[in-house]
C-alpha cells in the first residue's frame, strides 16, 4: 500500500508533460495558463525528486533527455488511465458530458487521490495515515472533498466506518493503475543511472509448477542480483483482484481464460499434466499394472472441493465399485509432502509441483491417463501493460526455463487404468 503514497505533484507532472510536448517553458506556460517561474520551479522539483535531469536547456528550447522520454512515457500513461476512469465516473451512460471536462489536475489533487487510495482499503487505513503524516479524519476529508470536486458519490457508510462504493473501487483500482506507471518510470531512471530501485511482484497459484517458477528466478537473480522479487501465493480470485489493483506485476500459474474478465492477458509457457503421487517403496510402485480398483484400496490425501484437482480425483474414480477413502483434505504442499512420507497414502498433484521430489527420490509420481488432459500453465498481465526493461528480462528467464518443459512423455512406472 504504501507504494501508491508516493504519487508526485499531478502539477508538476502536468508541467513536465507540457515542456516535452511543446518544447519550451514559455510554450508550456501559455498552454497551461500559467507562469514561466511557476513551470521552472515545478520542474526543478520534479527532477530533484527523480535524482537526475530529464530535460537539457538550450537557447532554443528546453528538450528531452533519453531518460526523460521514458519517464514522459509513463507520465502519459498516467494521466490517460486517470482521466479516462474520471471520464467514465463523470459520463451518463448513452449521452455525451454536457460541457469540456477540465484538466483533472484543476479539480482533483494528489493529497484526494491518495486519501481515495487509502479508503478503499480500511485494513491499512491507520498504518497509511501514519505514512503519509495525516490523520485518519483528514483522510476522510479529503476522500469527501474529492467527492464533492467530482459531483459523484464515492464513499459510504458501513459498520466499520467510510467505505468505497462500487464507484470509488473504480476509480481506487485506477489511480493504483496510474500511479504505478510513475513507479516503474522512476524504476526506469534508476536503472539508467546503475541505482536500481525496482521490485518485481508475482503471485503464484497453487500447483502452479515451483519448480519452473524457481528456475527461472535463479537464472534472472544471477543476471541482475539488485532487482527484488517477491513471491506471494494466493487463489485465483484473490490474486486477480490483486492484480487488477497493481499490488502485484503478473500471476504464475494454470491459466483460467476466464470469459467474465476480459481486462487480462495470458502468456502459455508450457502444459503440465496429473499424475498419482506416493512415497518411494510404496506398494503400488511394485505392481506391473496398476488399476482403479488398486488405487481405490488406500487412503487419499485430496484438495478442496470445487478445485480442479478434486474434480479430476473424483472423474477418476466415477465408474468404480466404492470409492477411496477421501478423509484428510490437505491443499499444504508441504503437509501433503510429510503425510505422504510417513504413510500408504497417496494424491494427485501436478507433475510440475513433484518434479523436484521426483528427480531427488523423495516421492514417486505415477503418470496417471485417466487424470484428464493438459493444464495450460503461463503468466496472466494485466491488458495494455507496459513492462519495464527488467519485468520483460524476467519474463524471458521464465520463457527460457519452460521452452522445452513436457510432462507427456514422463514415465515412473508404466499405469493401465482398468474399471
Amino acid at each position: 500500500m504504501a507504494d501508491y503514497l508516493e504519487i508526485p505533484n499531478i502539477r508538476h507532472l502536468r508541467m513536465a508533460q507540457a515542456i516535452g510536448r511543446f518544447a519550451g517553458v514559455s510554450s508550456a506556460s501559455r498552454h497551461l495558463n500559467v507562469s514561466q517561474p511557476a513551470v521552472t520551479q515545478a520542474i526543478a522539483n520534479l527532477e530533484k525528486r527523480l535524482g537526475t535531469e530529464i530535460f537539457y536547456r538550450r537557447a532554443t528550447g528546453t528538450y528531452v533527455t533519453d531518460t526523460g522520454k521514458r519517464f514522459l512515457l509513463r507520465v502519459d500513461r498516467f494521466f490517460e488511465i486517470l482521466e479516462g476512469a474520471i471520464y467514465c465516473i463523470l459520463k451518463i451512460p448513452g449521452e455525451q458530458p454536457d460541457r469540456h471536462l477540465p484538466r483533472v489536475e484543476q479539480f482533483v489533487t494528489t493529497t484526494q487521490l491518495k486519501a481515495l487510495v487509502v479508503a478503499s482499503e480500511p485494513a491499512t487505513l491507520e498504518v497509511a495515515a501514519a505514512a503519509m503524516n495525516m490523520s485518519v479524519a483528514s483522510l476522510h476529508r479529503s476522500a469527501r472533498a474529492l467527492e464533492r470536486s467530482l459531483g459523484v458519490p464515492l464513499l459510504e457508510r458501513a459498520a466499520r466506518g467510510n467505505v468505497c462504493n462500487p464507484a470509488g473501487e473504480f476509480l481506487a483500482r485506477e489511480v493504483r493503475r496510474a500511479a504505478r506507471e510513475i513507479e516503474f518510470g522512476r524504476a526506469e531512471i534508476t536503472l539508467d543511472h546503475d541505482n536500481e530501485d525496482l521490485e518485481i511482484i508475482v503471485g503464484i497459484l497453487p500447483m502452479a509448477g515451483t519448480y519452473e517458477l524457481a528456475s527461472g528466478i535463479r537464472r534472472f537473480a544471477k543476471a541482475h542480483p539488485s532487482t527484488r522479487v517477491t513471491i506471494q501465493s494466493g487463489t485465483y480470485r484473490a490474486l486477480l483482484d490483486d492484480l487488477q489493483n497493481c499490488r502485484i506485476d503478473m500471476i504464475f500459474g494454470l491459466l483460467h481464460s476466464p470469459d467474465w474478465e476480459p481486462e487480462i492477458e495470458e502468456e502459455l509457457l508450457y502444459t503440465d499434466s496429473y499424475c498419482v503421487v506416493c512415497r518411494p517403496g510404496h506398494p503400488l510402485t511394485r505392481l506391473r499394472e496398476i488399476t482403479a480398483k488398486a488405487l481405490v484400496d488406500y487412503d487419499w490425501i485430496v484438495p478442496a472441493k470445487r478445485t480442479q484437482r478434486r474434480r479430476n480425483i473424483e472423474a477418476l474414480f466415477a465408474s468404480t465399485v466404492g470409492q477411496p477413502r477421501g478423509n484428510i483434505e490437505v491443499n499444504s504442499y508441504n503437509c501433503t509432502r510429510t503425510l505422504l512420507l510417513e504413510s500408504d497414502m497417496v494424491t494427485v498433484m501436478s507433475c510440475s509441483e513433484v518434479r523436484l521430489d521426483a528427480m531427488l527420490g523423495t516421492l514417486t509420481l505415477i503418470p496417471c491417463a485417466g487424470l484428464g488432459g493438459v493444464m495450460p500453465k503461463g503468466v496472466t498481465t494485466r491488458l495494455g501493460w507496459l513492462s519495464t526493461t527488467r519485468h520483460e528480462q524476467f519474463l524471458e528467464c521464465l520463457r527460457y526455463e519452460t521452452a522445452n518443459t513436457t510432462y507427456g512423455t514422463m514415465r515412473r512406472p508404466e499405469v493401465v487404468l482398468a474399471s
